[in-house]
Formats: C-alpha cells, structure tokens, sequence
C-alpha cells in the first residue's frame, strides 16, 4: 500500500497495526520450556537483546539462522525480566499477543555465544545454589576433582577409592577407570547436581543467562535480595562481571 493509501485508510478511521509478540499459553509450557524455568503467560520481549515482533515462524527462522548455536530469548517477568538461551522454539503453545514496550536500559544487543545457562537451586528459606547446565570441561579430564570442587562428596569419594584400588592392581587399570569415569560423568554430572542438592533441602528455582557464574550470582541476588548461596563466603556476595 502506498503511503497516500495508508493516510487515507487512518483519515478514514481505520486503527493502526498494533505490533504483535509472542506469548506462551497457559499450560501450554512443555519439558524443554520447564527445564528453562518458564511458565505460561510470559511475554517474549527481546531476541539476543533486540525488541522482537513478529509470529513463531519469524521467531523459528531466527534460530534456524544460527545453525545450532543458541538464541537469547528475553520473556516479561514480575520481579525483573528473565533471559535464557534456547536451541529450540519449541517451548510450549505460542500465541499472538501485543508487543510490550522494550524494557528502559536493557535493550542492547547480545551476543548469545558468550553466555551460558546457569540452574539456580533455592530452598524455601532462601538458600540457594547455581551452576552451569553444561558440564564444564575439567568434569570430564578430572571427574573426581570436579566432583569435590562441587561438594558432591559421596560419588567423589567412592570414585578416587576405585582409581586407587584400580592402581593397586596396575595402572592401567586404573588409566581405564578415569577414561570410564570420563565418559560417566559427561552423562550422569547435571544429574549428580541435581541429587546432591535437592539432598540438601533445595529444589529447581529456574534458570538465568549469564557471562559467568559470578554475574548470574549477581543476577539472582537482585531479583531475590534475601538469599544467601550455601557455598559463597559469607562477608564477599558475589558481584556482576565489570
């Protein structure tokens, strides 16, 4: 339509195209979309840090885009807006809703490749926990270290007393119970997480996107300023990443 056509339309009482979003239905969020800590209702806001309009299949497109590598979705929260990276749209039912004003001083571009999901473990009292949904590398060339950097001292331990005992005998027996343990812990270390700190009266609280573990600390101790994290020094909170 020219734009002579489109003054004439809005001379003629026509209302404007209102910019539409999306929004998850209610009870529509999926596996994938609870394990990001998303529930129904939220408004998608920003894609890698840009105000987003447009359908599921312009948001689909975006990701096909990036072969693989993840996008920053931003959704509309009480409290303080939520970003994770997803790999898929695939989140739940989407619907068309419209578009909310771009949050003041958080609309900048991200680049999602230099983020990372870190799961945020909190009890009713508090207490809280985050680390990286992805086993970091040291987890699998030193499963027993990471398992004690983790505080996940039972499997540590009963690890470390098979590598000894394995020695024992030779060492390359104990070399195949570290390559085993490897390929163990590149499966079983998001689970053993999980396990040791619900043991520990935590439960899943959600998910946020962050640079490092620091600023995700950072992150959630703004959005809930009365938590204490089980493992930080208690006289240094964390603080963001400069």
């Amino acid at each position: 339509m020219s734009q002579l056509g489109a003054d004439a339309g809005t001379l003629a009482g026509e209302a404007p195209a209102v910019p539409q979003t999306l929004r998850l239905r209610e009870g529509s969020v999926n596996a994938e979309g609870r394990r990001l800590g998303l529930t129904g209702g939220e408004v998608l806001l920003l894609v890698n840090g840009v105000p987003f309009t447009g359908t599921e299949t312009a948001l689909t497109a975006r990701l096909l885009i990036r072969r693989g590598k993840p996008l920053a979705l931003t959704f509309a929260r009480e409290g303080g807006n939520l970003l994770v990276l997803t790999t898929t749209t695939a989140l739940g039912r989407w619907e068309q809703v419209p578009a909310l004003p771009a949050p003041e001083g958080e609309a900048a571009r991200i680049d999602p490749d230099g983020l990372r999901n870190y799961e945020v473990m909190r009890s009713p009292e508090g207490q809280y926990d985050l680390y990286a949904v992805d086993a970091p590398l040291i987890a699998v060339i030193a499963p027993p270290l990471w398992l004690f950097q983790m505080r996940v001292w039972a499997p540590g331990a009963t690890l470390l007393a098979g590598l000894v005992a394995a020695a024992i005998v030779t060492p390359w027996l104990s070399l195949a119970v570290w390559l085993s343990a490897a390929l163990w812990i590149r499966g079983a270390a998001m689970p053993l997480l999980r396990a040791d700190r619900q043991a520990r009266g935590l439960g899943f609280a959600g998910v946020v996107a962050a640079r490092s573990e620091t600023e995700a600390h950072a992150i959630h101790q703004a959005r809930a300023p009365g938590d204490r994290c089980i493992f930080c020094p208690d006289k240094e909170a964390p603080t963001a990443a400069a």
